[in-house]
């Protein structure tokens, strides 16, 4: 927004570029309005999973999962607390956040899943989320999902939930 406005304020700056550089620092402000209004997940930072949409939007099954349930990826012996954060196509299962899917794969991106195979398990919380909405709060999702993990008979031994380290840039 800052360099936007020193271009407009040049006067080499042409009519159709000052025209979409106003809309463009509309745009920008609107979505500030709307992240600080709410809490975003980011696909790059915080560990979530997506659900296919039709699941997310049953309303005649108690048990259908909802964007904010708690819920476990389970992948090489490893338990990954996280949360249901999207709803996506009807035609794919088992999507995950970036963040998740380096975890699982280091060479996962956008364009290459980081497993093939069907030897990842998404264990769902059904009406497990909070109340209140808030920020991602990975030790809490942990608490949480260890808690739910007990409530059907919890971990083996040698096993314990995953600790995500808050990657995200401070301001």
């Amino acid at each position: 927004i800052g360099n936007a406005n020193v271009e407009l304020a040049d006067a080499a700056t042409s009519a159709a570029r000052k025209a979409w550089l106003r809309d463009r620092i509309k745009y920008l402000q609107t979505g500030i309005a709307d992240m600080k209004a709410r809490s975003f997940l980011v696909a790059e930072y915080d560990p979530f999973i997506v659900i296919p949409v039709h699941l997310l939007t049953a309303t005649n099954d108690n048990y259908a999962p909802r964007v904010g349930d708690y819920a476990v990826v389970i992948y090489d012996q490893k338990l990954y607390p996280c949360i249901v954060g999207d709803g996506g196509p009807t035609f794919k299962a088992g999507e995950a956040s970036l963040r998740m899917a380096k975890q699982l794969n280091p060479r996962a991106t956008p364009y290459s899943r980081p497993v093939s195979d069907l030897k990842v398990t998404y264990l769902v919380f059904p009406n497990s989320r909070d109340t209140e909405r808030g920020p991602p709060d990975y030790e809490k999702w942990r608490q949480r999902c260890g808690e739910l993990l007990k409530e059907i008979g919890g971990l083996g031994a040698g096993y314990d939930l995953h600790v995500w380290e808050n990657t995200f840039p401070k301001p």
